[in-house]
């Protein structure tokens, strides 16, 4: 899997946990899974959150290697590497 961090700027903290397919999601102490394990090339919307705020962004599946954008707070202090993410695998 490959993930970009989608940073805004607040004061809330989202921790991820990356198992192959699946996200493990935190915000404020609640958990949600999203599994896109079985989810097929193309793209995916209106991912659904048990979550106050939905951490997930596009999610789109090409040549069999999912990439998805995930929800990152920052701060004014915030580096460039922070501030303008790349893509990473996980």
């Amino acid at each position: 899997m490959e993930i970009k961090y989608s940073p805004v700027f607040g004061r809330r903290k989202i921790e991820y946990e990356f198992r192959e397919d699946i996200i493990i999601a935190t915000v404020d102490g609640e958990t949600d899974t999203f599994d896109f394990s079985m989810f097929p090339d193309g793209k995916l919307e209106d991912i659904t959150t048990t979550l106050s705020i939905n951490p997930i962004g596009n999610v789109e599946r090409v040549d069999g290697v999912l990439r998805v954008e995930i929800l990152s707070f920052i701060n004014e202090e915030a580096t460039d590497e922070e501030r303008f993410p790349d893509w990473q695998v996980v």
